[in-house]
């Protein structure tokens, strides 16, 4: 490297962005990509009912529902 290109850097052209997510639109007909959007919806299903289950009963009255309807909820099975 020379003396001008410490000064003044060489211009480069600029990288294209890198994508690590799946684009539902573009991979629409890819099946690992709805297996993994089906994965997804299933996991966050599972945290929602698990979150749920933790709740105190102060909070499960916050959001209007009973404690007797948030642990019936919380035992239903991921696939269903």
């Amino acid at each position: 490297m020379g003396a001008i290109n410490t000064i003044r850097p060489l211009k480069r052209l600029p990288q294209p962005p890198v994508h690590f997510d799946i684009d539902p639109v573009r991979n629409a007909g890819n099946l690992f990509s709805r297996l993994w959007q089906f994965y997804c919806a299933l996991a966050a299903k599972r945290r929602s009912r698990l979150a749920l289950d933790e709740l105190s009963t102060h909070l499960l009255d916050d959001i209007g529902v009973s404690e007797s309807q948030a642990r019936r909820e919380s035992a239903v099975p991921f696939w269903r």
